[in-house]
């Protein structure tokens, strides 16, 4: 499929083969057909994103304009991904991360997200360096996620590994040993495959040490153990004290006696050091991990994780003579009797405690469910009282004032064609009052129209918000509008909010962003409606959280929030400002 939508867009950008930059450029922002500018823009956007990124992002968002009103989704994910590339570019990291969930959106549809892998690996880069570590664990996770489809393991390995130091910089031990241990796993099982199938030294000696660890589950208490320590030490068999005192460490694990286990593994890493014993070593640091964990501490499990996969296999040579000694001295070691038993209360108690906060987590989670429902009702309650209020206002509006104004106008006109004027200017006044008059007739029935859309239930979003801008048209700026999916009624709430947001950021455009160019979009598809409204003018520092007490912003969060969806502001001063709407459809409001 991936070797399809490469295919299509060599074939896309083919008429504009052979071409520079510049010529490139204006055909995207030249009268040409829609079709050949959105094959240059996609073209242009190919280039290197590096040389001039502010370039990229211009001609990107002609052409991803250009793509949606095409509704052409391969070349909206193309121009989103170098969209994102080249926010990359200029540290713009908010907008990168909007523009390559876009593309992923896009590219969701025919299962391709892994394409992104690389780019969401490097903005996760880019917020660590930020110390942004919630941003980064979402980005590593997005690249976990998509790593796997790539079929390049070291790229989740990678991932996995990152992750786990993003979070112990955040001193979450915890999560950060779950993601090391994924990671450490990938790596040593290709490694033992790689091993294997050279059937080198060391493959053997996973053999080998399967051979030692297998030993142990045979009957042996902790006396005996120890009796067969103190005879070994005085005989100076280093390799029999670090299996022995690995049984041991193991036997006091599993009797939950863990400051014991700690002292006897660390005595087993010690003497396994000394011979080198590699894969003892491996085994030992393991174990102190595991401990470590059960014990609550994650930072010395994390230290012992670590260890363990820096620990390099063992030489042929090493492993024979280990193999011949362990040969000769396997007989003294006796299996543990009580191994089976603990083994089922530690599952058995495992088991409980995993019911135990299954249980809370149920409870905790209808605990939340129930509350986002209750608050979803008092925000369609409030959404529901401002409408009526809105349609009452209205309402008097056209059925009280409108009429009275309109009576007034006729009433003049009668008076006007009765009464005789005494010159040519008295008459000229007595227009302009019934001018003034038609005036406030048509400024009555505009705001009454704005406050509550009649044609919202008739005709559709779409052809309201074509009669919203008529109405707030005027010739210092031009106001360009697409929509897809709204031609007839849909759902009430919803076509009320994305009203009232339209109707919000429109007016603020025309109040404060100084702009003479508006760009608006509205598309509906079958999993998702989006909005964009995005204008040339001033712009704002989206930092300064004045500014969105000041133009209603928060309102418009709070509107579409309750519809699941989420809105975000791309500002920057004197660039313009890009307000995108995200709505999924397959979530229902309770």
């Amino acid at each position: 499929m991936k070797y399809f939508l490469f295919l299509l867009l060599i074939l896309t950008v083919i008429p504009c083969s052979g071409q520079n930059i510049d010529s490139l450029k204006k055909i995207v922002f030249s009268n040409a057909p829609q079709q050949k500018r959105l094959a240059a823009a996609t073209r242009l956007a190919s280039y290197p994103i590096e040389e001039n990124p502010d370039e990229i992002i211009a001609v990107a968002k002609a052409g991803l304009n250009l793509a949606n009103k095409l509704t052409n989704k391969k070349a909206i994910a193309l121009l989103s991904q170098s969209l994102g590339k080249a926010y990359y570019q200029t540290r713009s990291y908010d907008s990168a991360a909007y523009y390559y969930n876009t593309a992923a959106i896009m590219l969701s549809k025919t299962n391709e997200q892994y394409i992104l892998t690389n780019d969401y690996s490097r903005l996760a880069k880019a917020y660590v360096t930020l110390k942004n570590y919630d941003k980064a664990i979402e980005f590593y996770t997005m690249t976990v996620s998509y790593a796997p489809q790539t079929g390049n393991r070291n790229e989740l390995m990678q991932a996995l590994n990152q992750l786990g130091e993003v979070y112990e910089a955040k001193n979450n031990y915890r999560e950060a040993l779950n993601y090391f241990r994924q990671s450490f796993d990938i790596k040593d099982s290709l490694n033992l495959v790689k091993q294997t199938n050279q059937n080198t030294s060391e493959a053997y000696s996973h053999q080998f040490m399967g051979d030692v660890m297998g030993s142990i589950k045979q009957s042996q208490s902790v006396h005996e153990i120890l009796k067969t320590i103190d005879i070994k030490k005085s005989l100076n068999d280093t390799l029999a004290l670090s299996i022995n005192y690995f049984n041991l460490g193991v036997l006091y694990k599993n009797k939950q006696q863990y400051e014991q286990s700690l002292d006897a593994l660390k005595n087993c890493l010690l003497f396994a050091t000394q011979i080198n014993y590699a894969d003892m070593q491996k085994s030992a640091t393991n174990e102190l991990a595991d401990l470590y964990e059960r014990m609550g501490n994650y930072e010395q499990s994390l230290i012992y994780l670590k260890k363990h996969a820096a620990i390099k296999p063992m030489g042929g040579s090493t492993v024979d003579e280990l193999q011949a000694k362990y040969e000769i001295k396997q007989r003294e070691d006796q299996v543990l009797q009580q191994q089976f038993e603990i083994t089922k209360r530690n599952y058995w108690m495992t088991g409980t405690g995993i019911f135990i906060l299954l249980m809370l987590f149920s409870a905790f989670f209808y605990y939340k469910q129930n509350q986002l429902k209750q608050r979803n009702i008092a925000m369609q309650a409030i959404i529901a009282t401002e409408e009526s209020e809105r349609r009452r206002i209205a309402q008097d509006l056209h059925d009280s004032v409108s009429q009275t104004i309109s009576a007034a106008k006729i009433n003049l006109e009668v008076i006007g064609s009765e009464l005789p004027f005494i010159n040519n200017e008295q008459k000229i006044r007595f227009e302009k009052v019934i001018t003034l008059v038609d005036y406030g007739f048509k400024e009555v029935r505009t705001i009454s129209h704005n406050m509550m859309p009649w044609a919202l239930h008739k005709t559709g979003l779409a052809q309201v918000i074509k009669q919203f801008i008529e109405n707030v048209r005027n010739d210092n700026i031009a106001i360009n509008f697409f929509s897809s999916g709204f031609d007839l009624p849909y759902d009430d709430t919803t076509e009320i909010i994305l009203y009232r947001v339209l109707q919000e950021s429109v007016n603020n455009v025309m109040k404060h962003a100084q702009a003479d160019r508006l760009d608006i979009s509205l598309i509906r598809n079958d999993e998702s409606i989006s909005l964009t409204i995005e204008d040339n003018g001033k712009g704002f520092d989206t930092t300064n959280p004045d500014i969105f007490k000041g133009m209603g912003l928060n309102n418009l969060r709070s509107r579409i929030n309750f519809l699941n969806g989420k809105v975000e502001f791309d500002s920057q001063v004197n660039k313009g400002t890009l307000v995108s709407v995200y709505i999924p459809l397959n979530k229902k409001t309770s």
